[in-house]
């Protein structure tokens, strides 16, 4: 039995389901916090593990932030461990072995080509990759490269709604358009996540989930593609520039000063110190479970021209900030 086999009817549904979980799985809309922590819980409730603390940030690369900030102070453990892939097979592969087992093998080969999203697939690996080498730039320039592995072990306690929208729109499809009725509150819990998170890095202790991004764009084929503007954006001003599908890393390390004044512009912020043309200033959140962010500006008092970097919490005056953000430099 292939999927010539299929009715019309059951034909009619795969592009219907295609396109649910790919407007679910790479949605620009704002989260719902609320539903985001309780999508959250229901995955560890489901591992049988322990409910965490959850923290809410804005982008993937925020996340990171927090858990290097953890890291520089020698809190990491403070996460404990990385809720991996063997955890998560609880739920995703789990049921895929249930729906699995009742279709004939040539029915699922012809249907796990039908439900592949390009797009999707492009977007996780694209944003990894570029975090990937960011981070490891980091590690390298304050440890070693041997710390290369902390970089991993967090990736593997991140779970991606784009990366479950092909595999969730097939379970979708065998539930409702192959009559698989008895699977269905088994993909009411993943549907929750993909639906309610951004990428979101589970540990026994942590979680932190990150919101949408604000900004998906696209060329004619169906890859990530803009001219001057960011193909995936967050709202905290970390972009992804892609040229018909392929990463411009430079052009993301060339504008994200921009990013960050366009943010500080937005936001409410408080100067904490000052030294030169120095501002420590920190973005004033009112919302309990967000990510508080601070920022080191600078103002060439010749040009006018300003420049911005996001700096760790720890630091209380701007000089230490500055010494901080030379030493990275070089």
């Amino acid at each position: 039995m292939s999927a010539d086999y299929l009715t019309p009817e059951q034909r009619a549904f795969i592009p219907r389901y295609r396109e649910k979980w790919q407007d679910i799985g790479l949605s620009t809309e704002g989260i719902n916090q609320q539903y985001a922590m309780d999508a959250v819980r229901a995955i560890y409730t489901a591992l049988e593990l322990t409910e965490p603390e959850i923290i809410i940030v804005d982008s993937p690369n925020a996340a990171f932030e927090y858990i290097w900030n953890l890291f520089k102070v020698n809190s990491y453990t403070v996460l404990g461990d990385a809720i991996d892939s063997f955890y998560w097979s609880r739920i995703y592969s789990n049921l895929q072995s249930d729906l699995l087992v009742r279709l004939p093998g040539d029915l699922q080969t012809n249907l796990h080509s039908l439900f592949e999203n390009h797009l999707a697939k492009e977007y996780a690996n694209l944003l990894q990759k570029q975090m990937e080498i960011q981070w490891e730039d980091v590690f390298e320039k304050h440890f070693s490269k041997r710390d290369r592995n902390f970089i991993k072990n967090i990736f593997s306690s991140c779970r991606k709604p784009e990366a479950l929208i092909a595999g969730c729109s097939y379970f979708d499809f065998c539930i409702h358009g192959l009559n698989y009725q008895q699977f269905q509150n088994k993909i009411l819990i993943l549907e929750d996540f993909v639906k309610n998170c951004g990428w979101t890095f589970f540990f026994q202790n942590i979680a932190i989930i990150s919101k949408h991004s604000t900004t998906i764009s696209i060329d004619s084929n169906n890859h990530l593609h803009a001219e001057d503007t960011p193909a995936i954006a967050f709202a905290d001003g970390y972009n992804l520039y892609a040229h018909h599908g392929k990463l411009k890393l430079e052009r993301t390390h060339k504008l994200n000063d921009i990013g960050w004044v366009n943010l500080l512009e937005k936001m409410k912020t408080v100067e904490i110190d000052s030294w030169e043309e120095y501002k420590l200033l920190r973005i004033v959140r009112e919302r309990i479970n967000v990510q508080p962010m601070q920022f080191l500006k600078a103002t060439n008092p010749n040009t006018g021209e300003v420049r911005v970097s996001r700096v760790s919490m720890r630091f209380a005056s701007a000089i230490e900030a500055v010494r901080w953000v030379n030493q990275g430099k070089t």
